[in-house]
């Protein structure tokens, strides 16, 4: 399959739930840069762990665009997570084999980006400990709403 081919099994995948063929798509050795995290999920298995908790966080997600070649797609989707609106942009890269072997996303507002987060670290979190689980829940719950009345606040202010 060629980039374009594989934005669409992504697109099919993410809107159904289905993790099994989103995973299908991806090399071992994936690196997923993420919007929410500097550090980068390395690994199928790593990232099949952080998208179960995304794919069921989201309430909506539809791809709005797509652009691809041969050995790279770029594409836009929105939807909601934990209640709030995000836009995202995603840089999906193929190896030899055509599989993804890099995934890269940006994504905007903030408030809704931090909902991504509030939806998955708590759980990435609590596999090490349910203490572990508990702080990230604690931290990343109230990101979404602080961020979104920020935006409010600054824009306001600016005009």
């Amino acid at each position: 399959m060629n980039a374009r081919e594989i934005a669409d099994v992504i697109e099919r995948a993410m809107t159904s739930k289905d993790l099994e063929a989103l995973s299908a798509v991806w090399a071992d050795d994936i690196v997923f840069h993420s919007p929410v995290t500097p550090v980068a999920f390395r690994g199928k298995l790593a990232l099949a762990e952080l998208m179960t908790h995304v794919l069921a966080g989201f309430e909506t997600w539809e791809r709005t665009f797509v652009i691809a070649d041969e050995q790279k797609a770029v594409f836009g989707a929105k939807g909601r997570i934990g209640g709030r609106d995000v836009e995202l942009a995603e840089l999906i890269r193929l190896n030899a084999e055509g599989r993804v072997s890099e995934i890269s996303i940006t994504g905007r507002p903030l408030a809704g980006v931090a909902a991504i987060a509030a939806v998955a670290a708590p759980h990435l979190a609590a596999r090490r400990s349910r203490i572990r689980g508990w702080i990230a829940g604690f931290m990343s719950r109230g990101l979404p709403g602080g961020l979104a009345l920020g935006d409010r606040l600054i824009t306001r202010l600016a005009r």
